[in-house]
């Protein structure tokens, strides 16, 4: 065997053990390495609606939009605590008496609105009718109605700035007109309505056909 045979049998030999060898370390880490398969979080559960009144069965986006805030709810509770003080103290309301409902309506236009406080029970209602409030913005008292049912109508005509109110009381719908301080008190003493106010007035207070949350104090 010549020199250039023995020369390519030996680099032939070369490449063959080559191609036998094991894999680079690097190589070897990357084929075992295993891709991490890719998860997707599950979407947050959506938050349920605000409900203002959990002790009853309609769910807190079906009630009335302008008797659930919480803020208002809270003027509300603290204004009925400081005029109903004596009588709190004394025990003369149980729970079941010590709760209200409410409606915010902007009556004389100025962006405020007014805080219209429906109370039930025997111990603020009787034959002649119940004894709502109508507040402030701030929760200062500007009427406390007595003899009225609910609920209470407000008229588009305006008397010294604020929208005049139909009541119903003495069996009649009465004309109750705000005298530039407050509204007055009772409303059996009013002119009686003629006709019956339209269906497209605003209702407040409607407990009857519309739910409304209750609130304690």
């Amino acid at each position: 065997m010549n020199k250039i045979t023995s020369a390519l049998l030996f680099a032939a030999a070369l490449v063959f053990f080559a191609c036998q060898s094991p894999q680079a370390p690097a190589e070897q880490a990357q084929d075992t390495i295993a891709t991490p398969e890719t998860t997707t979080a599950p979407a947050p559960a959506p938050e349920a609606p605000y409900d203002p009144d959990p002790t009853d069965t309609v769910p807190g986006d079906r009630y009335i939009i302008h008797a659930t805030s919480a803020q208002t709810a809270d003027l509300v509770r603290k204004t009925l605590q400081e005029k109903m003080k004596a009588d709190l103290e004394k025990n003369l309301l149980d729970s079941s008496q010590r709760k209200f409902m409410f409606f915010e309506y902007d009556l004389n236009d100025d962006g405020q609105k007014e805080v219209f406080v429906g109370l039930v029970g025997s111990y603020f209602c009787g034959s002649g009718g119940c004894s709502p409030y109508l507040l402030d913005s701030q929760g200062n008292v500007i009427t406390h109605f007595s003899v009225s049912d609910y609920p209470i109508i407000v008229d588009n005509n305006k008397t010294a700035g604020y929208k005049d109110l139909f009541i119903y009381s003495g069996g009649k719908y009465r004309v109750v007109k705000y005298d530039g301080k407050k509204y007055p008190s009772n409303p059996s003493l009013q002119p009686a309505l003629k006709t019956t106010p339209g269906d497209g007035l605003p209702r407040l207070l409607d407990f009857i056909h519309e739910p409304y949350p209750r609130f304690n104090f």
